[in-house]
């Protein structure tokens, strides 16, 4: 029997019982909906994840000091760093052949009193980078409105964040462009009851970043304002030498130099985090995910092979007679059995390709609900949340015919075993 000889006579028997064919067909394709819609889930969430690392910049890495074990006599202070990352190092790791760029990084500490003063009028303010989560210094600069940033080695120039000047009296882009250049000063009071003013001019505004904590005012200043500032704040004028910079950011040339990066400085003792590193981690958890996710289709798809399994077994007691002539008239047993389970796996094939088109439909459904909620919510995010690729087609179809076909392997057994002789005089 030739291959396009199975494929008519499938569809013909199949035909003959449409209602039962149809009503087969879709247990499997609420299993097959079910697993497209879920792993386009986590595929999409995955694809998302892996933008935002790839915008953070899989080649960044980052390097902290490495401090003394936090115990019950240490834990109400700082606690004193044992590895410091030194202006030498620094020094050290530009000089290498697969380094883009180093910069280092200075981190105001959480309880430091700061006040933004313009004019006769102050508000609190935090200073540091305007750097939220995984965003990288190299490829997303500070987002300004008018003005410049401050360079890192020369002292005077500061970024004032809108919220900040809302705060002061100060809306709209002429009222920022007025700024630029005017005078404003940073004041510190420290808990020892001394203030400190560390005058500055406005070199720029910057755009309040979403996602900073409620009631954030944020500025920004060069690495050398903000040494000086902690180093007025502890009472170290030579804090670097003691203390090193908080942080260093370094721009590898590749991913596998910053693999080499990484190893290296871990040699040395410091505290180092890769992108990519964290990147392998979140992918082996979606991996994990999606099996979760795609499991509840699998439970679904084995009470649809049920349903198939009975469907032939019918089929097999209602043909009886014909298949009796088939094999008088020179029908193998192998020629009957498979017969039968291509037309099992063809109910799968077909309730696969509803499924599937259903879990497009479904999850295009679903993201524009989920994007629409958000919009209303009021949070600037765009994306695509579920995602059917061309592997995904082809797993769920293959899978939808193979539960067919497994389904159809005891009917067509029985089929192929029954005698002839018998099979014609059945009524």
């Amino acid at each position: 029997m030739s291959l396009t000889d199975l494929a008519t006579t499938s569809l013909g028997n199949l035909g003959r019982h449409k209602a039962r064919t149809v009503l087969s067909a879709i247990g499997v394709t609420v299993g097959i909906l079910t697993i497209v819609t879920m792993l386009s889930l986590g595929v999409g969430i995955q694809q998302e994840v892996v933008r935002v690392f790839r915008d953070a910049g899989l080649e960044t890495v980052r390097v902290r000091p490495v401090t003394e074990e936090v115990t019950a006599f240490t834990q109400f202070a700082e606690p004193q760093r044992t590895v410091l990352i030194t202006p030498a190092l620094v020094e050290e790791l530009r000089g290498r052949d697969d380094v883009v760029e180093v910069r280092p990084r200075t981190v105001m500490p959480e309880g430091m009193h700061i006040s933004l003063k313009i004019g006769e009028e102050m508000v609190r303010v935090r200073v540091g980078e305007s750097m939220w989560g995984l965003s990288d210094p190299y490829s997303q600069p500070l987002q300004l409105v008018v003005g410049q940033e401050p360079a890192d080695d020369v002292q005077g120039g500061i970024v004032v964040s809108t919220s900040a000047l809302k705060a002061l009296g100060y809306e709209g882009e002429e009222a920022y462009q007025a700024l630029i250049g005017q005078e404003a000063a940073l004041v510190l009071m420290a808990p020892r009851g001394e203030s400190q003013v560390f005058p500055f001019r406005v070199l720029g505004v910057l755009e309040s970043a979403y996602g900073a904590p409620a009631g954030f005012f944020g500025t920004h200043v060069g690495q050398a304002d903000a040494l000086a500032m902690k180093a007025w704040w502890y009472n170290d004028p030579d804090i670097l030498a003691h203390e090193g910079y908080d942080e260093l950011v370094i721009k590898a040339s590749s991913l596998d130099d910053a693999a080499q990066i990484v190893e290296y400085l871990q040699g040395r003792g410091f505290e180092v985090e890769s992108l990519r590193t964290i990147l392998d981690t979140v992918n082996k958890t979606m991996v994990i995910l999606q099996t979760m996710l795609a499991s509840v289709g699998v439970l679904a798809l084995l009470v649809a092979a049920l349903g198939i399994a009975n469907t032939m077994v019918m089929a097999v007691y209602e043909r009886t007679k014909e298949i009796g002539i088939l094999k008088a008239i020179g029908a193998s047993p192998g020629d009957i059995r498979l017969l039968f389970m291509s037309e099992a796996a063809l109910i799968g094939l077909l309730g696969g390709a509803a499924g599937v088109l259903g879990g497009w439909l479904l999850g295009l459904g679903l993201n524009e609900a989920i994007l629409a909620y958000l919009d209303w919510q009021e949070i600037p995010m765009e994306g695509t949340f579920f995602v059917v690729t061309a592997w995904l087609v082809a797993l769920a179809l293959a899978f939808a015919a193979l539960v067919g076909l497994l389904a159809g392997l005891y009917p067509a057994a029985r089929a192929a075993r029954m005698d002839p002789l018998e099979a014609l005089r059945y009524e």
